[in-house]
Order: structure tokens, then C-alpha cells, then sequence
């Protein structure tokens, strides 16, 4: 069984604005594996950060299996990009019916605060929110960043 003919039948890939970024690779999770947990209830993000690490994943989903298996090959992996700001950057749909994504990009430093098993950041350096509507993570980024102010902290928002 291929991830690609199940769990990843409908993907979008969301190109980095800029060097220093991942791109995003979201999963449409079926409805009959979907979960609450997930995020909108069906989409699962991978944080892609190279070129080669695309094309391990490529394969990682077209491989043939026994049985279904959770597609996080890189949600484990350290980033390699992980710098010493805050770093905050929209990723648009690439189709009408897809959603918006935030993404934040936090140093070390945040990571290592949460139990190293924990699933809160995404290769120990991302967080990423998704949502139905550009107008919806409009407002959650302003509360994002309102919040990080209230507590001293300052991100760098990145335009793309």
C-alpha cells in the first residue's frame, strides 16, 4: 500500500518565499483517517527544507508497504535552518479550495523549554497554523505577534 494512493492521495506543495524557509508539503488527509487532531481536521504539514529532502520524501511516499504508516519521515529530523529570531511568513494556496497557512520559525532556545518527545514544534524549530480563510490568519498573526510583544518578544514577519 503507497501513501500516495491513501494518506497522501490529495497534497499541495507551498513553496518558501525565501532562502532560509521550508517549503510545505500538506496532506488532504482522507476523511476515514482523518482526525480532530489534525489540523482543520484533516491536514497534515511537512516541513520541507532541501531539495534532496523533497525527493526522499517523493519516494518515501511512493514506496510500496504492507500497511499504512504515519507520513512524519521529517516531522523528527532537526531543521537545518533554525536561526536566532523569531520568524513569522504566510504561505497562500496554490489552488482556490486549499488553506492558508501560518508558519513560525522559533530559535532553539523555545524548543528546548518543551519535553524533547513532545510533537508542539515540527523538527524542533516550526509551528504552523492552518487556516479556512486569508482573513482568519490575518487575525490570528495579529494576536501572535500582540502576544509576543506583551511578553518582551519581537518577530521578524516575513512578506512573501
Amino acid at each position: 500500500m503507497r501513501l500516495l494512493d491513501s494518506l497522501a492521495a490529495s497534497y499541495r506543495h507551498y513553496m518558501r518565499g525565501i532562502e532560509g524557509l521550508p517549503g510545505i508539503h500538506l496532506l488532504d488527509i482522507p476523511e476515514r483517517f482523518a482526525s480532530r487532531t489534525l489540523p482543520l481536521g484533516r491536514y497534515y504539514p511537512i516541513m520541507v527544507e532541501t531539495e534532496l529532502e523533497r525527493i526522499e520524501l517523493d519516494h518515501f511516499l511512493r514506496v510500496d508497504r504492507p500497511q499504512l504508516v504515519v507520513p512524519d519521515l521529517l516531522d523528527r529530523r532537526p531543521s537545518s535552518l533554525q536561526g536566532n529570531d523569531i520568524l513569522i511568513s504566510h504561505y497562500d494556496p496554490t489552488h482556490p479550495s486549499w488553506p492558508w497557512l501560518l508558519l513560525c520559525q522559533w530559535p532553539r532556545i523555545f524548543a528546548e523549554a518543551v519535553p524533547a518527545d513532545s510533537d508542539f514544534f515540527a523538527r524542533q524549530a516550526y509551528t504552523v497554523e492552518i487556516f479556512s480563510t486569508s482573513l482568519d490568519r490575518a487575525a490570528a498573526t495579529k494576536h501572535l505577534l500582540a502576544s509576543l510583544a506583551e511578553n518582551g518578544l519581537a518577530a521578524i514577519f516575513i512578506e512573501r
